[in-house]
């Protein structure tokens, strides 16, 4: 990567850098689980007070950390665990105070400053903390969700990733071609970009990319159950040089501990379709049960000294699920009989009014079975006040059979998930440290119904039969990281560093794939495309980061503090371990094709290292006047991700120099060789050794290539904000956020057939993939986010985001759609597919004190009108872009032209389900030498959007006191509670007879909750 403020670096600088700190013996990496507090101690003429004692207290543990003021009279506590606690301040000759229901969150920095009286009592005055207390002392964004929010607030199915979106500027329902469980952007930036931990060590679902819940989401539960979570924080914006390994921003999850006193929980939730809505695409309401539960324990062990904490969530799905798929008509089985394996696999339809007519939009139910089991239990052991030890561990076991419109092809996924962290506190005369070490081990295995059978995937008129495959990723993260804090005079200084060690490994059987442009040719069995993908034997890529930072807090002044930061961070390429890695540069005699033509390049070598990953960070608070209710902040930064081994190097693992992962053939190369249906797999190595044979495909094949420079993504970042409390315990944040995101992943299929003439540039290659890091994204924003701190028993906060985020191409850093034209990428500047203009979200939790209200205190009238609760959560957006392409087309992304003067929309969708007006876009003619467009069509890249969409979730609960430990609550959630359909799924395929027309909706669903606590 060229940094924008450093320019080019060498290696040798790089490795001196990190040299240089780790001798120094003041290294140290963390991401942000814990927080901090410090102030200073004055006394009544605004003097500093040194050497005065302090004493920070937790309320849950009883355990205390002792420390002092040093000769400026300030003092620090750093990596605190979150949770309530209590400060307590003595000097001599001043009059003790303490300040209680201090609440500390993860990436907190609170600043609590005392003021002394001169006094000989010993006494100790006491006083509240304030409950809305702004940060005085970072630029950086902090999201934070109580474990409250996470089990009050209407949450579908426990599944805690879905009230992330209440956070300003963060988009969890984005599109693009990516895995499930990857698609949060943080700010605009690639939904790859953040960085999952939980207790601050690597939490990934997915061995190859970030992800909450395993790769195309066989789980219910993502990455932990809610009762072991005890916050989720993101932070995001001018992140302190702590956070790395991310372009976008960390989302971590702190665990629950145990406490001096036991505590407990049981519960069941049910949803059953009884209670739920039908949904608007289907005309009776399919069978479904939901049952999910679990429970949690935790307390002391020994009492102040161990405590343990664990917890299980198991959860049921057997249900008919509705599925929605362009099936083929009665006439086209008619008129196509060599196809009746597949096409009779479809489920029949009547033949719509248009006698030829060969496909049509089905709306009908599968079976679904899905279960899954997420187990946490951790240990913290706190042998004095200096010391603080844990040790936590999460196991995950999903399972999912998946319907599919063609019963036959139903998908089996099965997962493990083991993840053990475990951390080490020590807090000495003027420093502390924080160790900690992570483990995490992934796998994952996926059977598709239809592959015992050799189904193939048939692709014509926006049918496509998607055909089947035997999968199975696995991997493994192993981490070690160091942190040191101090506090010199008016500077807080952190340091440290991180060691990660990743590997990820396939193994990979798939059927074949044959697409054509038109009836005509698919009825004379003549594709526009085939595609071949071998049998991959089991691989394993393994990679390394090598990262350090420096972190300066400078309180230059009682109203401002400068942060001043820098991190470097290596990642070493991708290297497998039988040395099965095989990209290919550019041919020496023919460099105008470009990388991916000439010869392999060396075992291991798949691209050059990036060493030029400084990432400065600069940001400042300004608190005017020394006031505590107005806070100015601002700054800028570069942030570096690491390319995922999904994003293109785990394309570059195949068998063999000469048999190559995947090759896809134009129309001209299948018929020439004479591939057409049915293609076997028995047949793949001898269609390969024929078509080698031939000279239609080279003896050394290209399967993916990647650009040898190849340097890792960055984002530039920068904000100026303020925070500002409001009467009656509000907090109001309003920001405005810009960045631009540069050398994400461009992913191009090289090789293709001139448009007019049909010829290719390298007539004995196939098609393949081509990666280099080409494009960029840029974010503008304007985030407000209003907090209401809990008062007589009412709660709330509020969101919205109005902002624009435009790419070239997918803004990602895995597979991209394909720019229509390889040699204009500047043409496909548009929309990013998660570029939501505007977003609302609101949330509020009420518990009234209805006896209290009305003067009643007997112990009938509490039992009866005290315990109720009502909360809910209110969404409104924007809709997202959609890809309108024509799959007739043979070349991938090819998109018609716009009809100037007609509107894209229709007015009467909502009746209709037809959302776009076919008039309003215009075919380019298809060349029949190259059976692509004979260009690119006019309309721009994601100009078209899905439908905007309302929600509103609600919750109404009764919680009965039977003792006063022993609760039992009860209540109902309802999730698209007034039950307005929110059409989506908008098909954007204009050779497809469904062009236009939405596809899903959102019902109503009810779900009952049962939960006792003690």
């Amino acid at each position: 990567m060229r940094n924008p403020l450093f320019g080019n670096r060498s290696a040798h600088a790089a490795i001196s850098f990190l040299l240089a700190l780790f001798f120094g013996g003041i290294i140290a990496y963390s991401q942000v689980s814990t927080a901090s507090v410090g102030g200073t101690i004055t006394d009544p003429s605004g003097a500093l007070v040194p050497d005065a004692q302090v004493v920070l207290k937790s309320d849950a543990t009883g355990l205390e950390r002792k420390g002092g003021t040093n000769s400026d009279g300030a003092y620090s506590f750093d990596f605190v665990p979150i949770g309530e606690y209590s400060l307590e301040v003595t000097a001599p000759g001043f009059q003790g105070q303490r300040k209680t229901k201090i609440t500390l969150n993860t990436a907190d920095k609170d600043r609590l400053d005392f003021q002394l009286t001169l006094s000989s009592d010993t006494m100790i005055v006491q006083v509240s903390a304030d409950s809305v207390t702004l940060d005085t002392t970072s630029p950086q964004q902090v999201f934070n969700l109580s474990s409250t929010a996470i089990t009050e607030l209407p949450v579908s199915r426990q599944d805690w990733t879905s009230v992330l979106q209440l956070g300003a500027g963060i988009t969890t329902n984005g599109g693009g071609p990516s895995p499930a469980g990857a698609s949060l952007s943080i700010n605009g930036l690639p939904p790859a970009g953040f960085n999952l931990t939980v207790d601050g060590t690597n939490a990934t679902s997915d061995p190859e990319t970030p992800a909450f819940g395993f790769y195309q989401g066989p789980n219910i539960i993502n990455t932990i159950n809610n009762d072991a979570i005890a916050e989720v924080s993101i932070v995001k914006g001018i992140a302190p040089a702590t956070v790395g390994g991310t372009m976008s921003g960390n989302v971590n999850i702190v665990t629950k501990s145990g406490t001096n006193q036991f505590h407990g929980s049981l519960y069941e939730i049910n949803e059953t379709s009884a209670l739920d809505a039908r949904n608007q695409f289907l005309t009776f309401k399919p069978r479904l049960t939901f049952n999910e539960f679990g429970g949690s324990i935790g307390g002391p062990i020994f009492p102040k000294k161990i405590f343990g904490f664990g917890s299980y969530e198991g959860a049921r799905i057997s249900a008919f699920q509705a599925v929605s798929a362009t099936v083929p008509t009665p006439y086209l089985k008619s008129i196509a009989p060599q196809y009746a394996n597949v096409l009779n696999a479809y489920p029949t339809i009547a033949q719509p009014a248009d006698p030829t007519a060969i496909s049509a939009q089905y709306f009908g139910v599968g079976a679904l079975k899905q279960s899954d089991g997420n187990g946490a239990a951790r240990i913290d052991y706190n042998p004095n006040e200096n010391n603080l030890i844990y040790v936590r561990y999460i196991r995950a076991r999903p399972f999912k059979i998946n319907p599919d419109a063609i019963s036959i092809n139903a998908r089996t996924t099965t997962g493990h998930a083991d993840a053990i962290n475990a951390g080490y506190t020590h807090s000495g005369h003027n420093w502390t440290s924080l160790t900690r070490f992570g483990s995490n081990r992934i796998r994952l295995q996926r059977l598709d119904g239809g592959f015992s059978s050799d189904l193939e995937e048939l692709v014509v008129g926006g049918i496509d039969s998607e055909g089947s495959e035997q999968f199975v990723k696995s991997g493994h993260f192993y981490s070690f990281e160091q942190q040191f804090a101090r506090t010199l005079g008016k500077h807080s200084l952190t340091t440290g560093f991180i060691l990660q060690w990743q590997n990820a490994g396939r193994t990979d059987f798939n059927t074949a794939t044959l697409k054509y442009g038109s009836t005509s040719d698919f009825v004379r069995n003549l594709p526009n495309q085939a595609v071949i993908t071998f049998d991959l034997s089991p691989f394993n890529l393994r990679s390394y980061q090598y990262g350090g930072f420096v972190q300066d807090d400078y309180k230059i002044t009682s109203d401002l503090t400068l942060n001043l930061g820098v991190r470097y961070d290596y990642f070493t390429i991708p290297k497998e371990n039988s040395g099965r890695v095989f990209n290919r540069g550019v041919d020496p005699a023919n460099p105008q094709l470009g990388p991916g033509f000439g010869a392999y390049l060396p075992a291991n070598s798949m691209y050059s290292g990036d060493y030029n990953n400084f990432q400065p960070r600069v940001g400042f608070t300004l608190a005017p006047g020394g006031a505590k209710n107005t806070v100015l902040r601002g700054g800028a930064g570069v942030f570096v991700s690491p390319h995922p081994i999904f994003g293109g190097p785990i394309e570059e693992v195949q068998d063999s120099a000469s048999t190559p992962f995947r090759i896809t053939l134009t129309g001209a190369q299948a018929t020439n060789s004479g591939l057409k249906y049915p293609l076997p797999r028995a047949s793949y190595k001898d269609a390969l050794a024929d078509l080698q044979a031939r000279g239609i495909v080279s003896t050394q094949v290209v399967n993916t290539a990647i650009n040898s420079n190849f340097p890792n993504p960055y984002s530039l970042q920068w904000m100026l904000g303020m925070e500002q409390t409001l009467p009656f315990s509000h907090r109001l944040e309003i920001d405005y956020v810009g960045n631009r995101a540069s050398k994400l992943n461009m992913t191009e299929t090289r090789n293709l057939p001139n448009r007019t003439t049909g010829i290719l540039p390298a007539p004995n290659f196939p098609q393949f993939r081509y990666y280099y890091a080409g494009d960029a994204s840029n974010y503008n924003g304007l985030q407000v986010q209003l907090i209401k701190a809990p008062w007589h028993g009412l709660s709330y906060g509020a969101s919205y985001a109005w902002s624009r985020n435009m790419s070239f191409a997918d803004a990602n850093l895995l597979l991209q759609t394909n720019p229509q034209d390889n040699d204009n990428i500047k043409a496909d500047y548009g929309r990013t597919p998660f570029d939501v203009r505007q977003r609302f979200h609101s949330n509020f939790l009420w518990v009234p004190d209805i006896a209290g209200i009305m003067g009643m205190h007997s112990r009938r009238s509490k039992l009866l009108l005290d315990g109720w609760q009502i909360a809910g959560i209110v969404s409104a957006e924007t809709g997202t872009p959609v890809v309108v392409r024509n799959s007739n087309s043979s070349y991938p992304s090819d998109r018609p032209d716009v009809v100037n003067g007609v509107s894209p929309y229709l007015s009467n969708s909502r009746s209709t389900r037809l959302y776009l007006n076919a008039g309003a876009f215009a075919a380019v003619p298809i060349s029949p030498l190259s059976l692509a467009q004979v260009r690119g069509g006019n309309l721009r890249r994601n100009e078209i959007s899905n439908p905007g969409l309302i929600t509103f979730d609600a919750t109404l609960g009764k919680t009965f006191d039977f003792t006063e430990t022993l609760k039992f609550q009860l209540k109902a959630s309802a999730f698209n509670a007034f039950n307005h359909t929110n059409y989506s799924g908008l098909q954007g395929n204009v050779a497809s007879s469904q062009f236009g027309q939405l596809t899903t909706a959102t019902p109503r669903t009810v779900q009952l909750t049962g939960r006792l606590t003690f």
